[in-house]
């Protein structure tokens, strides 16, 4: 693989945050639209909560799954929860049904789980299999 190729996937949330953070997300939403229809003037906690929302979504849809000087690098929550696994410690990729990747390492029982939606998980699996011909590519059974 290039040293100088970058390559960046959207990375969904693990099924139980994603619940969470999405209904965090609906609560302040209809928090601000009930504030706003009671009060019908623009209040300061009004301000403060569509900010909140603002930063929230902000947040939320920075995770990413990059490929870069033969790492792979996720990052949940634009940078919050980081983790590099490099290339070569990967010796087997494992892809479920739905949205789950196993990714299991030459260390022992070491395994990562990343989340994808199909499209980007197809395209992953593509770039997976011409670029790191390596690593060996299988489909999970549920």
């Amino acid at each position: 693989m290039n040293d100088n190729s970058r390559v960046k996937f959207s990375l969904s949330l693990e099924p139980a945050f994603q619940i969470i953070y999405w209904s965090v997300c609906w609560l302040v939403f209809f928090s601000v639209l009930i504030l706003f229809l009671e009060t019908q003037t623009i209040d300061l906690i009004i301000i403060i909560l569509l900010i909140f929302l603002g930063v929230l979504l902000f947040y939320g849809f920075g995770s990413t799954l990059r490929m870069k000087n033969n790492n792979l690098e996720s990052s949940y929550f634009r940078g919050i929860k980081k983790k590099s696994i490099p290339l070569t410690e990967i010796k087997k990729i494992a892809f479920s049904a739905k949205r789950k990747i196993v990714l299991f390492t030459d260390q022992g029982n070491s395994v990562s789980y990343i989340y994808l939606n199909t499209k980007n998980k197809k395209k992953f699996h593509e770039y997976i299999k011409n670029k790191a011909p390596s690593i060996q590519l299988e489909e999970l059974n549920s």
